[in-house]
């Protein structure tokens, strides 16, 4: 017997065995732990706490700490589905968004070495990792789990930016209230109202259904998944490096007015929830309501098609980053109290 070896009794064995089997258990799955999408963990969501969300948690928006506390709140009524899958679908969120940060980690040698970046900024080398064919397999497992690889229809539809639009999303604001408030004599109908802004019908992007409870922006949880699945496409590696627009729309009900606020506040929702729950960067997004004052179907004013939400790709992101400018701000203010201290 080597110095290695080692002897138990069988009453030793069998009381060890439900631990061994636990960590056998457990030992494939931490070894192969993978993160699931956040349309996937969203849908989940959704499905299963639907009734319960509606019944316990109106008005309540999707938000991993605020849904969270509105359901453990209310365990003693919840549905024993939504107790089951709640927590795994919450967390399987918040690992997602782990795996981005542990692609600096992972990827550490390749970043620096093969893409001269640093590992604190990972997301400035996701383009050269992908382009090296010899990754090692922790590293494309990170960024395989951190969702830079994951393709959908999202991300072909917002793909191909050639012009950026000079949009000013305030001046677009104000002109939006300003018509919405119009009541004269000469004012066209719905369907012959110009629209307001046309140089967004030129942007790369796509139209989806998020549904929102009655008069409010609170997404229900129907559309979770969508919500997921718009945040899966923009850590997509291809999309980093822009900016996108939520647009909201609604259908020419009601005052023209109050469907502007209320498109603007739809819209303001979906973006929250995107920087909150999914922690896309806000640099990355903004959002405008445009109401009736730009029907997505025109001829029929007051089709369902015109509640629609839109998500567009607007610019470029800057590739200097706000820390440099802000250190460089300091050192030309430092310098400017030099050059003073000096003519004094």
């Amino acid at each position: 017997m080597t110095s290695g070896d080692f002897i138990v009794s069988d009453k030793a064995m069998i009381r060890g065995l439900p631990t061994l089997l636990v960590l056998l258990l457990a030992a494939p799955s931490l070894a192969a732990a993978q993160t699931i999408s956040f349309g996937d963990a969203a849908a989940t969501l959704g499905k299963s706490c639907g009734a319960d969300l509606d019944a316990n948690c109106r008005g309540v928006n999707l938000d991993s700490n605020r849904t969270k506390d509105c359901l453990y709140k209310n365990q003693d009524t919840m549905s024993a589905q939504c107790k089951a899958d709640y927590p795994g679908a919450l967390d399987a969120i918040q690992k997602h968004i782990a795996a981005r940060a542990n692609v600096g980690r992972q990827c550490e040698y390749e970043i620096v070495k093969k893409c001269s970046g640093k590992a604190k900024e990972a997301a400035k080398s996701i383009a050269c990792l992908l382009g090296i064919s010899n990754l090692t397999a922790r590293c494309n497992q990170a960024i395989g789990d951190a969702g830079y690889k994951a393709e959908s229809d999202f991300v072909t539809q917002l793909g191909g930016l050639e012009t950026p639009p000079d949009l000013n999303l305030v001046t677009l604001r104000q002109q939006t209230a300003e018509r919405s408030k119009s009541r004269g004599k000469n004012e066209p109908p719905p369907q012959k109202r110009p629209p307001i802004a046309p140089e967004l019908t030129k942007l790369p992007g796509f139209s989806v259904d998020i549904q929102f409870d009655t008069d409010t922006p609170i997404v229900r949880p129907e559309s979770y998944q969508t919500i997921g699945r718009i945040a899966d496409a923009l850590v997509n590696s291809t999309l980093l490096p822009y900016e996108f627009l939520i647009v909201g729309h609604i259908e020419s009900t009601g005052r023209r007015d109050n469907n502007v606020l209320l498109s603007q506040r739809r819209a303001d929702a979906v973006r929250d929830i995107l920087v909150n729950t999914f922690k896309i960067s806000s640099k990355r997004l903004q959002a405008v309501g445009l109401g009736e004052e730009q029907l997505l179907d025109p001829a029929r004013p007051n089709a369902p098609v015109n509640n629609l939400t839109q998500i567009m790709t607007v610019a470029k992101m800057p590739e200097q980053s706000e820390q440099p400018k802000a250190a460089a701000s300091k050192g030309s203010a430092s310098a400017a109290k030099k050059s003073a201290k000096k003519r004094q």
